[in-house]
């Protein structure tokens, strides 16, 4: 059951009635998808049958399904159903699984860059002589190493968190923030364990 006030939920959510009509939806709706009265005309044709069969269920289903949008002729949502969530009516939460990537995508084009480049400070404070300069770029990448592992022990942490109080926030509704906790803290600890593995190769050849 869903205790929160629809105004107050940040992701695209809409509220069903048993003939997947809209009847409510939250504001971010209006920023993603086009005006329409039933839910199922913003599904697109290869995703209708295994929606339909997700609506039609009396259990929670998390897929990926291919959804109309203002932004693309149609793009790649996480759909979450929960039956008779929000006073007797569905529940289907749709987050942009494209939006996502971008952000985890954007993150790690930042870390590679951040590699690739020679700090400002070490050409000041270091000799230009090419011994000088590789033993500085390792001992960056010692840093940047240490750096990485610290983030991925913080993130196991915050995971056993969630993991203790995982059950309280289900029973008081709100189920569903958890579990778009965990799937930012999974995508986070990808990009770290792909970052340490790029820092190992590179200590490698140096």
């Amino acid at each position: 059951m869903i205790s929160l006030p629809i105004q107050h939920i940040p992701v695209p959510m809409f509220l069903l009635n048993k003939d997947n009509e809209i009847i409510e939806f939250t504001p971010s709706v209006t920023k993603n998808f086009p005006p329409v009265q039933n839910f199922l005309d913003l599904v697109d044709e290869d995703s209708q049958e295994k929606v339909k069969r997700a609506l039609q269920g009396k259990e929670e289903v998390q897929i990926e399904v291919n959804m109309r949008t203002f932004s693309n002729p149609v793009a790649l949502f996480d759909f979450h159903f929960k039956p008779e969530a929000y006073h007797s009516l569905h529940a289907v939460f749709c987050y942009p699984i494209h939006e996502h990537m971008m952000s985890v995508q954007s993150t790690l084009q930042q870390f590679r860059s951040m590699l690739m480049q020679d700090s400002p400070q070490v050409n000041q404070d270091f000799s230009v002589r090419e011994t000088d300069v590789e033993t500085v770029k390792k001992m960056q990448l010692v840093d940047l190493q240490r750096h990485f592992r610290e983030m991925k022990t913080n993130v196991l942490t915050i995971q056993d968190l969630l993991s203790i109080i995982r059950s309280d926030v289900i029973e008081a509704g709100k189920g569903e923030y958890i579990e778009l906790v965990s799937t930012h803290l999974f995508d986070i600890q990808d990009v770290i364990n792909q970052e340490l593995e790029c820092l190992r190769q590179k200590n490698k050849v140096h």
